[in-house]
């Protein structure tokens, strides 16, 4: 099959503008997982090393010193989200978040951090997360 000077030149700008393409889509991914993600080092390995009683602890004064109460749901929420948690609404109670991160630390064991964040409106009220460990 022999290309014409125009066939070459339009098969050239193609390659250019695919390039250029999947170069811009590989560099918002990465600059994406450069700001943190949940698959990235976690704010909250720190507490599951501590264990389930000290991480517990640690977390619950941390949490409520950084979100007290009558703080933004919104800026809470979205920093657990962001973190790898997910948070559906309370089924039982209607007036808070339950929200839940898990990790594998080893072929059998995974970490698990399950936090209560109780809500009235779009203010925190309180936040009672619970740090875990449990055996496959």
């Amino acid at each position: 099959m022999i290309l014409s000077k125009e066939g070459f030149q339009t098969a050239r700008f193609a390659l250019m503008a695919g390039t250029l393409v999947f170069g811009s889509v590989a560099s918002m991914a990465w600059i994406g997982g450069a700001t943190g993600t949940s698959n990235g080092p976690s704010q909250f390995e720190r507490y599951i090393s501590l264990g389930p009683r000290l991480g517990t602890e640690a977390l619950h004064r941390d949490l409520n010193m950084q979100h007290p109460a009558g703080t933004s749901l919104v800026s809470l929420l979205g920093r657990l989200e962001k973190a790898g948690f997910s948070c559906l609404p309370d089924p039982t109670r209607y007036t808070g978040y339950n929200c839940t991160w898990q990790r594998a630390v080893s072929d059998r064991r995974v970490a698990q951090i399950r936090t209560h964040v109780e809500a009235n409106g779009v203010q925190v009220v309180s936040i009672e997360p619970a740090v875990g460990m449990y055996q496959r």
